[in-house]
């Protein structure tokens, strides 16, 4: 089954749970285009299991806080478990149609010894937060091709269909294991990311209260830190400040009503936490490059604010 998504949602504590799948397995497949979604942008957040994507057509940009890995139509990424990230259509780029294998990796326990051995070092290396997959790499080539075949066990749901999908995922998981080995031979004793960790307490505190006329102190406090950790671990994590933060994500809620509602521009911003329609227009401008009424009429909603 392929769950067809033009809506990216989370939890507020910025959680993606696991679509259903058919036959019960903890494991789902999904197409995608970025560019139906607010800003072009899959905002940051983290899941309990792992995914794959192979990138269909143009290009897309997967960042975690480690950094940006492109990925263009035929190469895709790995994305580890608990990992914060964001995917976007790279600049430049006028699509961004991706593919997403989605399984928890407990899965392969048929036994402890492959968890112990093949699944808990790749959960559980720190080092290890995404893999770019390149068709021009034989090793990574071989793992894109066991993603292309479970996609299509997805999409087909032939006879033994939990078969099938267990088959492939044992295979495509044999080749990614391979491939990163050398580099779980490196990992030392696991190391907590408290940066991370710090931002994604923040990052839903935010999101609960970004309606609510908060201010960096209270970002901070919910996380038991000062404003300059806080400042810090944003830069370190994000790349952004918790300010810049706080009003983006108050646009990507705003962008969501004005093409989802006939609520009049100025109630839209209210409702969002902009203390007036002339800030919350500046605001919206200057991280779109419209107004609000230019983005509600582009995305074909005719009602006017008045």
């Amino acid at each position: 089954m392929i769950h067809y998504v033009s809506e990216f949602s989370v939890t507020d504590n910025l959680r993606e749970s696991l679509r259903s799948g058919a036959g019960g397995l903890p494991f789902s497949a999904q197409e995608l285009n970025v560019i139906e979604y607010v800003n072009n942008c899959a905002k940051w957040h983290w899941h309990e299991f792992v995914e794959f994507s192979f990138v269909v057509e143009g290009e897309v940009e997967c960042c975690t806080p480690k950094g940006t890995l492109t990925a263009r139509a035929g190469d895709g990424y790995f994305i580890n478990a608990n990992v914060l990230h964001m995917v976007r259509m790279a600049a430049g780029a006028n699509d961004a149609k991706y593919r997403v294998l989605q399984f928890n990796a407990g899965m392969l326990g048929a036994a402890d010894s492959v968890l112990g051995r093949y699944v808990a070092p790749v959960e559980k290396c720190r080092r290890i937060e995404a893999v770019r997959l390149s068709r021009e790499v034989p090793g990574q080539r071989a793992v894109l091709e066991r993603m292309a075949a479970l996609f299509a066990v997805a999409e087909r749901e032939p006879p033994c269909y939990e078969l099938e999908v267990l088959g492939c995922v044992a295979g495509l998981w044999a080749r990614l294991f391979a491939l990163i080995e050398p580099e779980l031979r490196e990992e030392s004793a696991p190391v907590t990311d408290t940066a991370a960790a710090r931002v994604k307490t923040m990052l839903a505190f935010i999101h609960a209260h970004s309606a609510d006329p908060i201010d960096v102190e209270d970002i901070a406090a919910s996380a038991s830190i000062s404003r300059r950790e806080a400042f810090r671990a944003f830069r370190q994590v994000l790349g952004t400040t918790p300010t810049l933060y706080v009003l983006q994500h108050r646009v990507n809620c705003a962008a969501r009503l004005l093409i989802e509602t006939d609520r009049s521009v100025t109630e839209i911003g209210a409702d969002c936490g902009f203390a007036s329609s002339s800030y919350f227009s500046k605001v919206f401008h200057d991280l779109t490059g419209v107004t609000p009424r230019d983005f509600r009429r582009r995305s074909g909603v005719s009602r006017e604010d008045f």
